[in-house]
């Protein structure tokens, strides 16, 4: 089973190195705190399809590419 601090690793990483967003910048599109932002980052709280669709379009990028991990084969699982 995977742990919750993998859970959303590429959003981390995209949204830190690829894209340079800061949490702040996240919260703000999530309308959230940047806490509670931070705290779905480390996989403390999960991330609402709303929000994913949020954050794939800020980063232009797929569902796929920035929560690789929710999908096989291109299928939600």
């Amino acid at each position: 089973m995977e742990s919750k601090q993998t859970r959303y690793a590429e959003l981390a990483y995209i949204r830190r190195v690829v894209k340079k967003f800061s949490a702040q910048e996240m919260a703000d599109l999530l309308e959230v705190n940047k806490e509670t932002y931070l705290r779905s980052e480390r996989g403390d709280r999960d991330i609402t399809l709303e929000e994913a669709v949020k954050i794939a379009q800020k980063f232009n990028m797929t569902l796929v590419d920035v929560f690789p991990k929710f999908f096989v084969n291109n299928v939600a699982v």
